[in-house]
Protein backbone atom coordinates (compact mmCIF):
# COMPACT_ATOMS: atom_id res chain seq x y z
CA UNK A 1 0.00 0.00 0.00
CA UNK A 2 1.44 3.48 -0.99
CA UNK A 3 1.36 6.09 1.57
CA UNK A 4 -1.45 8.58 2.45
CA UNK A 5 -0.92 12.26 1.32
CA UNK A 6 -0.07 14.20 4.37
CA UNK A 7 -1.47 17.48 3.25
CA UNK A 8 -4.35 18.91 1.20
CA UNK A 9 -3.72 18.54 -2.24
CA UNK A 10 -2.60 21.36 -3.59
CA UNK A 11 -4.03 23.15 -6.94
CA UNK A 12 -2.16 23.53 -10.04
CA UNK A 13 -1.48 27.40 -9.31
CA UNK A 14 0.37 26.95 -6.31
CA UNK A 15 2.78 24.49 -7.76
CA UNK A 16 3.24 27.18 -10.41
CA UNK A 17 3.23 30.24 -8.30
CA UNK A 18 5.78 28.41 -5.83
CA UNK A 19 8.27 29.12 -8.46
CA UNK A 20 7.08 32.43 -9.09
CA UNK A 21 7.60 32.84 -5.55
CA UNK A 22 11.17 32.20 -5.11
CA UNK A 23 11.27 34.49 -8.76
CA UNK A 24 11.50 31.90 -11.26
CA UNK A 25 10.05 33.86 -13.87
CA UNK A 26 10.94 31.91 -17.06
CA UNK A 27 9.92 28.70 -18.57
CA UNK A 28 11.36 26.63 -21.37
CA UNK A 29 8.71 23.47 -21.91
CA UNK A 30 7.95 20.40 -24.10
CA UNK A 31 4.21 20.46 -22.74
CA UNK A 32 3.20 17.05 -21.28
CA UNK A 33 -0.18 16.11 -21.05
CA UNK A 34 -0.47 15.10 -17.74
CA UNK A 35 0.57 18.75 -16.99
CA UNK A 36 -1.91 19.94 -19.18
CA UNK A 37 -3.48 22.59 -16.54
CA UNK A 38 -0.27 23.86 -15.38
CA UNK A 39 1.37 24.41 -19.11
CA UNK A 40 -2.30 25.85 -19.13
CA UNK A 41 -1.10 27.95 -15.76
CA UNK A 42 2.40 28.90 -17.29
CA UNK A 43 0.70 29.82 -20.86
CA UNK A 44 -1.43 32.09 -19.21
CA UNK A 45 0.85 34.07 -16.88
CA UNK A 46 3.24 34.73 -19.94
CA UNK A 47 0.27 35.90 -21.55
CA UNK A 48 -0.35 38.49 -18.99
CA UNK A 49 3.57 39.49 -18.74
CA UNK A 50 4.33 37.96 -15.40
CA UNK A 51 6.60 35.28 -16.75
CA UNK A 52 8.85 34.44 -19.61
CA UNK A 53 7.28 31.05 -21.83
CA UNK A 54 9.65 29.59 -24.61
CA UNK A 55 7.96 26.35 -26.05
CA UNK A 56 10.91 24.42 -27.83
CA UNK A 57 10.74 21.69 -30.20
CA UNK A 58 12.22 18.63 -28.10
CA UNK A 59 13.48 17.84 -24.71
CA UNK A 60 16.99 18.47 -25.84
CA UNK A 61 16.94 21.73 -26.44
CA UNK A 62 15.79 22.97 -22.83
CA UNK A 63 18.73 22.41 -20.97
CA UNK A 64 20.75 24.35 -23.78
CA UNK A 65 18.96 27.27 -23.32
CA UNK A 66 18.39 26.95 -19.58
CA UNK A 67 22.42 26.85 -19.79
CA UNK A 68 22.67 30.13 -21.89
CA UNK A 69 20.29 32.16 -19.71
CA UNK A 70 22.23 31.45 -16.93
CA UNK A 71 25.39 32.15 -18.85
CA UNK A 72 23.97 35.65 -19.60
CA UNK A 73 22.41 36.38 -16.40
CA UNK A 74 23.19 33.62 -13.54
CA UNK A 75 19.38 33.52 -13.65
CA UNK A 76 18.23 30.17 -13.30
CA UNK A 77 15.50 28.85 -16.12
CA UNK A 78 12.32 26.00 -14.80
CA UNK A 79 12.78 23.48 -17.92
CA UNK A 80 9.46 21.52 -18.22
CA UNK A 81 9.44 17.60 -19.81
CA UNK A 82 7.47 14.83 -20.28
CA UNK A 83 7.55 12.28 -18.56
CA UNK A 84 9.59 10.48 -21.68
CA UNK A 85 11.54 13.41 -22.40
CA UNK A 86 14.12 12.58 -19.50
CA UNK A 87 15.28 10.06 -21.62
CA UNK A 88 15.81 12.92 -24.43
CA UNK A 89 17.78 15.63 -22.30
CA UNK A 90 19.67 13.12 -20.63
CA UNK A 91 22.99 13.63 -22.72
CA UNK A 92 22.51 17.70 -22.52
CA UNK A 93 21.73 17.57 -19.32
CA UNK A 94 25.13 15.55 -18.34
CA UNK A 95 27.44 17.09 -20.91
CA UNK A 96 26.85 20.01 -20.69
CA UNK A 97 25.25 21.59 -17.32
CA UNK A 98 26.58 18.51 -15.10
CA UNK A 99 30.40 18.42 -16.46
CA UNK A 100 29.79 22.08 -16.40
CA UNK A 101 28.98 22.52 -12.72
CA UNK A 102 26.11 24.87 -14.21
CA UNK A 103 22.82 24.82 -11.85
CA UNK A 104 19.20 24.24 -13.25
CA UNK A 105 16.16 22.94 -12.34
CA UNK A 106 14.40 20.29 -13.95
CA UNK A 107 10.59 19.67 -13.65
CA UNK A 108 9.61 16.33 -15.09
CA UNK A 109 6.26 14.29 -15.57
CA UNK A 110 6.05 10.94 -13.62
CA UNK A 111 3.56 9.05 -15.51
CA UNK A 112 1.73 5.40 -14.75
CA UNK A 113 1.24 5.59 -10.79
CA UNK A 114 -2.23 5.73 -11.39
CA UNK A 115 -4.09 3.63 -14.43
CA UNK A 116 -7.53 5.30 -13.89
CA UNK A 117 -6.04 9.05 -14.38
CA UNK A 118 -3.15 7.82 -16.98
CA UNK A 119 -3.70 5.14 -19.15
CA UNK A 120 -1.01 5.26 -21.36
CA UNK A 121 0.65 2.19 -21.69
CA UNK A 122 4.02 3.88 -22.97
CA UNK A 123 3.81 6.78 -20.19
CA UNK A 124 3.57 4.09 -17.81
CA UNK A 125 6.73 1.82 -18.90
CA UNK A 126 8.58 4.90 -19.08
CA UNK A 127 7.39 6.09 -15.31
CA UNK A 128 8.39 2.88 -14.23
CA UNK A 129 12.12 3.63 -14.88
CA UNK A 130 12.41 7.74 -14.47
CA UNK A 131 13.74 7.11 -10.81
CA UNK A 132 16.70 4.77 -12.04
CA UNK A 133 16.74 7.72 -15.06
CA UNK A 134 17.05 10.64 -12.86
CA UNK A 135 19.69 8.76 -10.20
CA UNK A 136 21.81 8.21 -13.02
CA UNK A 137 21.92 11.94 -14.03
CA UNK A 138 21.16 14.01 -10.95
CA UNK A 139 22.81 13.40 -7.35
CA UNK A 140 20.58 11.65 -4.98
CA UNK A 141 20.41 14.90 -2.70
CA UNK A 142 19.04 16.49 -5.67
CA UNK A 143 15.91 14.98 -6.70
CA UNK A 144 13.03 15.38 -5.34
CA UNK A 145 9.09 14.51 -5.82
CA UNK A 146 7.38 10.88 -5.29
CA UNK A 147 5.64 8.76 -8.07
CA UNK A 148 2.60 9.00 -5.76
CA UNK A 149 2.94 12.30 -5.99
CA UNK A 150 2.69 13.00 -2.08
CA UNK A 151 3.53 16.31 -0.62
CA UNK A 152 3.91 17.59 -4.01
CA UNK A 153 4.14 21.03 -2.84
CA UNK A 154 6.84 20.60 -0.33
CA UNK A 155 9.06 18.70 -2.97
CA UNK A 156 8.55 21.63 -5.07
CA UNK A 157 9.64 24.29 -2.61
CA UNK A 158 12.39 21.90 -1.82
CA UNK A 159 13.35 21.37 -5.03
CA UNK A 160 13.43 25.09 -5.90
CA UNK A 161 15.86 26.11 -2.79
CA UNK A 162 17.95 23.18 -4.21
CA UNK A 163 18.54 24.94 -7.47
CA UNK A 164 18.86 28.35 -6.44
CA UNK A 165 21.08 26.65 -3.69
CA UNK A 166 23.59 25.92 -7.11
CA UNK A 167 23.02 22.34 -7.38
CA UNK A 168 21.60 20.57 -10.59
CA UNK A 169 18.11 19.41 -9.68
CA UNK A 170 15.09 17.64 -10.85
CA UNK A 171 11.41 17.60 -9.70
CA UNK A 172 9.38 14.69 -10.65
CA UNK A 173 5.73 15.72 -11.09
CA UNK A 174 3.17 12.99 -11.03
CA UNK A 175 -0.45 14.00 -11.99
CA UNK A 176 -1.82 12.15 -8.88
CA UNK A 177 -0.11 15.24 -7.17
CA UNK A 178 -2.75 18.11 -7.91
CA UNK A 179 -6.00 19.72 -8.23
CA UNK A 180 -5.97 20.54 -11.88
CA UNK A 181 -8.21 23.56 -11.90
CA UNK A 182 -6.95 25.32 -15.41
CA UNK A 183 -8.60 23.80 -18.48
CA UNK A 184 -7.05 24.27 -21.74
CA UNK A 185 -8.18 26.86 -24.13
CA UNK A 186 -7.02 27.71 -27.68
CA UNK A 187 -5.02 31.44 -27.27
CA UNK A 188 -7.53 34.39 -27.57
CA UNK A 189 -9.77 31.89 -28.71
CA UNK A 190 -8.32 32.10 -31.99
CA UNK A 191 -5.97 29.57 -34.04
CA UNK A 192 -2.44 30.33 -33.33
CA UNK A 193 -0.59 32.08 -35.92
CA UNK A 194 1.50 30.62 -38.49
CA UNK A 195 4.75 30.82 -40.01
CA UNK A 196 6.11 34.19 -40.61
CA UNK A 197 7.38 33.97 -44.83
CA UNK A 198 8.65 37.78 -44.58
CA UNK A 199 9.91 37.48 -41.35
CA UNK A 200 11.71 34.34 -42.41
CA UNK A 201 13.29 35.88 -45.76
CA UNK A 202 14.18 39.32 -43.65
CA UNK A 203 16.13 37.03 -41.57
CA UNK A 204 17.80 34.79 -44.41
CA UNK A 205 18.84 38.23 -45.76
CA UNK A 206 20.78 39.52 -42.42
CA UNK A 207 21.94 36.35 -41.17
CA UNK A 208 22.45 33.56 -43.88
CA UNK A 209 24.46 33.24 -47.27
CA UNK A 210 23.15 31.92 -49.78
CA UNK A 211 23.86 28.40 -51.21
CA UNK A 212 25.63 29.17 -54.70
CA UNK A 213 27.92 31.66 -53.02
CA UNK A 214 29.28 29.57 -50.42
CA UNK A 215 29.81 27.07 -52.75
CA UNK A 216 31.68 29.36 -54.94
CA UNK A 217 34.26 31.13 -52.25
CA UNK A 218 37.44 29.16 -51.04
CA UNK A 219 37.93 26.28 -48.65
CA UNK A 220 39.67 27.76 -45.46
CA UNK A 221 41.28 25.97 -42.54
CA UNK A 222 39.63 25.86 -39.39
CA UNK A 223 42.13 28.20 -37.63
CA UNK A 224 41.69 30.19 -40.67
CA UNK A 225 37.73 30.50 -40.69
CA UNK A 226 37.55 31.05 -36.76
CA UNK A 227 39.98 33.88 -37.08
CA UNK A 228 37.81 34.96 -40.00
CA UNK A 229 34.53 34.90 -38.35
CA UNK A 230 36.05 37.12 -35.90
CA UNK A 231 37.56 39.67 -37.90
CA UNK A 232 33.72 40.01 -39.05
CA UNK A 233 32.22 40.06 -35.57
CA UNK A 234 34.81 41.70 -33.81
CA UNK A 235 33.24 45.04 -33.92
CA UNK A 236 30.44 44.18 -32.25
CA UNK A 237 32.43 43.04 -29.19
CA UNK A 238 30.90 39.16 -29.15
CA UNK A 239 30.76 36.71 -26.82
CA UNK A 240 31.36 33.13 -28.99
CA UNK A 241 29.46 29.97 -28.07
CA UNK A 242 31.77 27.13 -29.94
CA UNK A 243 30.47 23.96 -30.20
CA UNK A 244 32.64 20.66 -28.99
CA UNK A 245 34.89 19.08 -30.61
CA UNK A 246 37.76 20.29 -33.02
CA UNK A 247 36.18 23.95 -33.46
CA UNK A 248 35.69 24.19 -29.59
CA UNK A 249 39.52 22.78 -28.58
CA UNK A 250 40.90 25.39 -31.82
CA UNK A 251 38.84 27.84 -30.32
CA UNK A 252 40.54 28.13 -27.45
CA UNK A 253 44.00 27.26 -28.42
CA UNK A 254 44.15 29.76 -30.99
CA UNK A 255 43.88 32.80 -28.12
CA UNK A 256 41.63 34.68 -30.24
CA UNK A 257 39.35 36.42 -27.23
CA UNK A 258 38.41 35.96 -23.84
CA UNK A 259 34.76 36.65 -24.41
CA UNK A 260 34.30 32.80 -25.39
CA UNK A 261 32.13 29.75 -23.58
CA UNK A 262 33.65 26.23 -25.28
CA UNK A 263 31.47 24.05 -24.66
CA UNK A 264 33.30 20.30 -24.41
CA UNK A 265 29.76 17.68 -24.24
CA UNK A 266 26.57 17.94 -25.94
CA UNK A 267 26.50 17.93 -29.60
CA UNK A 268 24.17 20.05 -31.27
CA UNK A 269 23.54 22.13 -28.40
CA UNK A 270 25.63 25.45 -28.99
CA UNK A 271 22.64 27.32 -30.90
CA UNK A 272 20.49 26.26 -28.06
CA UNK A 273 22.98 27.73 -25.55
CA UNK A 274 23.45 31.42 -27.92
CA UNK A 275 19.95 31.60 -28.72
CA UNK A 276 18.92 31.43 -24.60
CA UNK A 277 21.24 33.96 -24.24
CA UNK A 278 20.50 36.33 -26.46
CA UNK A 279 17.11 36.60 -25.48
CA UNK A 280 18.16 36.77 -22.26
CA UNK A 281 21.14 39.70 -22.86
CA UNK A 282 19.80 41.91 -25.73
CA UNK A 283 22.48 43.74 -24.87
CA UNK A 284 24.78 41.83 -26.08
CA UNK A 285 26.12 39.97 -29.58
CA UNK A 286 25.90 36.18 -29.31
CA UNK A 287 27.33 33.95 -32.05
CA UNK A 288 26.98 30.62 -32.44
CA UNK A 289 29.75 28.38 -33.87
CA UNK A 290 29.01 25.25 -35.27
CA UNK A 291 30.45 22.00 -37.20
CA UNK A 292 28.60 20.95 -39.88
CA UNK A 293 27.61 17.97 -37.89
CA UNK A 294 26.96 20.09 -35.07
CA UNK A 295 24.54 21.83 -36.93
CA UNK A 296 22.32 19.37 -38.53
CA UNK A 297 22.16 17.40 -34.72
CA UNK A 298 20.39 20.51 -33.67
CA UNK A 299 16.71 21.33 -33.19
CA UNK A 300 17.06 25.09 -32.75
CA UNK A 301 16.67 26.00 -36.48
CA UNK A 302 12.94 25.35 -35.85
CA UNK A 303 12.64 28.14 -33.21
CA UNK A 304 14.61 30.28 -35.49
CA UNK A 305 12.64 30.27 -39.06
CA UNK A 306 9.88 32.49 -36.25
CA UNK A 307 11.92 33.66 -33.54
CA UNK A 308 15.52 34.64 -34.58
CA UNK A 309 17.02 37.36 -32.11
CA UNK A 310 19.11 40.62 -33.67
CA UNK A 311 22.15 40.03 -31.16
CA UNK A 312 22.21 36.38 -32.11
CA UNK A 313 24.63 35.08 -35.39
CA UNK A 314 24.97 31.44 -35.91
CA UNK A 315 28.24 30.28 -38.31
CA UNK A 316 28.88 26.79 -39.79
CA UNK A 317 31.95 25.45 -40.66
CA UNK A 318 31.32 22.52 -43.16
CA UNK A 319 34.06 20.51 -44.29
CA UNK A 320 31.67 17.85 -44.99
CA UNK A 321 32.67 15.12 -42.76
CA UNK A 322 32.89 14.88 -38.56
CA UNK A 323 36.65 15.20 -38.13
CA UNK A 324 36.96 14.30 -34.51
CA UNK A 325 35.13 10.71 -35.00
CA UNK A 326 37.03 10.21 -38.03
CA UNK A 327 36.67 11.07 -42.39
CA UNK A 328 33.27 9.43 -43.40
CA UNK A 329 30.79 12.21 -44.94
CA UNK A 330 28.69 13.59 -43.21
CA UNK A 331 24.74 14.25 -43.86
CA UNK A 332 24.96 17.27 -45.89
CA UNK A 333 23.45 20.52 -44.83
CA UNK A 334 19.88 21.64 -45.83
CA UNK A 335 18.74 24.35 -47.45
CA UNK A 336 17.53 25.92 -44.30
CA UNK A 337 20.81 25.96 -42.92
CA UNK A 338 22.16 27.88 -45.23
CA UNK A 339 19.43 30.33 -45.06
CA UNK A 340 19.89 31.04 -41.12
CA UNK A 341 23.42 30.71 -40.39
CA UNK A 342 26.57 31.86 -42.22
CA UNK A 343 28.22 28.70 -43.49
CA UNK A 344 31.70 28.61 -44.59
CA UNK A 345 33.77 25.97 -46.57
CA UNK A 346 36.78 24.59 -44.37
CA UNK A 347 39.05 22.12 -45.58
CA UNK A 348 38.82 18.84 -43.26
CA UNK A 349 42.74 17.76 -41.67
CA UNK A 350 44.46 14.34 -42.67
CA UNK A 351 43.97 11.52 -39.89
CA UNK A 352 46.09 12.49 -37.12
CA UNK A 353 47.03 15.69 -38.49
CA UNK A 354 44.82 17.97 -35.46
CA UNK A 355 47.53 18.60 -32.64
CA UNK A 356 45.23 20.87 -30.14
CA UNK A 357 44.23 19.24 -26.85
CA UNK A 358 41.29 18.63 -25.15
CA UNK A 359 39.72 21.09 -23.22
CA UNK A 360 41.81 22.39 -20.20
CA UNK A 361 42.78 25.81 -18.60
CA UNK A 362 44.05 27.39 -21.06
CA UNK A 363 43.28 30.36 -23.30
CA UNK A 364 42.94 33.89 -23.07
CA UNK A 365 40.53 33.26 -20.41
CA UNK A 366 42.78 31.42 -18.28
CA UNK A 367 45.72 34.47 -18.42
CA UNK A 368 44.71 35.43 -14.79
CA UNK A 369 46.54 33.56 -11.96
CA UNK A 370 43.23 34.04 -10.13
CA UNK A 371 41.58 31.86 -13.26
CA UNK A 372 43.89 29.35 -13.19
CA UNK A 373 43.56 28.70 -9.74
CA UNK A 374 39.80 28.58 -10.07
CA UNK A 375 40.68 25.70 -12.22
CA UNK A 376 42.36 24.11 -10.11
CA UNK A 377 39.91 24.06 -7.36
CA UNK A 378 36.88 23.50 -9.52
CA UNK A 379 38.00 21.40 -12.66
CA UNK A 380 38.94 22.79 -15.43
CA UNK A 381 35.00 22.46 -17.15
CA UNK A 382 33.50 23.92 -14.69
CA UNK A 383 36.19 26.75 -15.02
CA UNK A 384 35.23 27.29 -18.63
CA UNK A 385 31.53 27.90 -17.78
CA UNK A 386 32.05 29.92 -14.46
CA UNK A 387 34.81 32.39 -16.02
CA UNK A 388 32.47 33.03 -18.64
CA UNK A 389 29.41 33.65 -16.33
CA UNK A 390 32.23 35.96 -14.90
CA UNK A 391 33.00 37.82 -17.63
CA UNK A 392 29.18 37.96 -19.14
CA UNK A 393 28.34 39.85 -15.56
CA UNK A 394 31.00 42.27 -15.91
CA UNK A 395 28.71 45.75 -16.77
CA UNK A 396 25.34 43.57 -16.26
CA UNK A 397 22.12 44.94 -15.14
CA UNK A 398 19.79 42.46 -15.26
CA UNK A 399 21.59 39.72 -12.71
CA UNK A 400 18.88 40.32 -10.17
CA UNK A 401 18.78 36.55 -9.03
CA UNK A 402 21.28 34.91 -7.62
CA UNK A 403 21.84 31.15 -8.50
CA UNK A 404 25.42 29.84 -7.14
CA UNK A 405 28.18 31.54 -4.70
CA UNK A 406 31.19 32.78 -6.54
CA UNK A 407 33.78 29.84 -6.77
Amino acid sequence: MNPPHTHPLPEDTQIVDAFLERGINTICIVEDSSMASLGQYFFDLASEGKMTRWLLPSERSLPAVAAGRWLATGSLTLQSMQNTGLSNAADPLRTLMAIHEIPGLVMSGWRGFDTVIDDSEPHILVGKVTDADARNMFDSSCIFGHRDGRNLLEETRAAIESGLGGSLSILRVSPAGFRATRHPTQPNGKRAAGFDPSLYAERAEQKGKPFLKVRKEPLLSRDEALRHIHEMMSSLNPFYIVGNGYNARAMQALRITNRTFENAGAMGTSLGIAWGAAKSRPDVVFVAIDGDQNAVMSEMEKVLSSDYPENLFWFILDNGVGESVGLTPSIPLSPWHYDLAHVINTASGTSGSFVYPRMNASGVKFEAPEARLLAERIGNLPAQAHLARRILSAGATNDSQSSRPAP
